[in-house]
């Protein structure tokens, strides 16, 4: 009986290809409400200590994505919080009620364009609401 041997291509991410994966496997655990850890992220991300090694700045990118994104995710429930909470008082929802019900600093929300997209789209999405019912 004679031997084969399948010559069968690896494939090895580039480090572009492994942040994308970091990105997603961060947002998918933060909507899922779970326990945002390094070494979690790091196992569903498919990175392992070979691809460390290979990549040691991708050590330094999971822990700072995670550092945005869980900031990213106080800014979002501060906001839903103070919208819900302007909407249960009968009270109008602008964007200076919404930064002082927030008790953001108005020269830091001016500053940051996450917090301002994010108060104008609640802004939009509540004058829809109120257009159709």
């Amino acid at each position: 009986m004679e031997n084969c041997l399948n010559n069968i291509d690896t494939y090895y991410k580039d480090i572009e290809e492994y942040k994308i994966d970091i990105n997603n496997t961060i947002e998918h655990i933060i909507s899922k409400n779970e326990r945002l850890v390094f070494a979690i992220v790091a196992e569903k991300a498919g990175v392992t200590r070979f691809v460390v090694r290979q990549y040691p700045e991708l050590r330094n990118y999971i822990l700072q994505r995670m550092v945005y994104y869980k900031e990213i995710n106080i800014i979002n429930k501060k906001i839903d919080r103070a919208v819900n909470s302007l909407l249960k008082a009968n009270k109008s929802i602008t964007f200076i009620s919404i930064i002082n019900k927030c008790k953001f600093n108005s020269d830091a929300v001016y500053q940051n364009q996450y917090i301002k997209d994010r108060i104008r789209t609640l802004l939009i999405e509540n004058n829809h609401r109120k257009i159709t019912i």
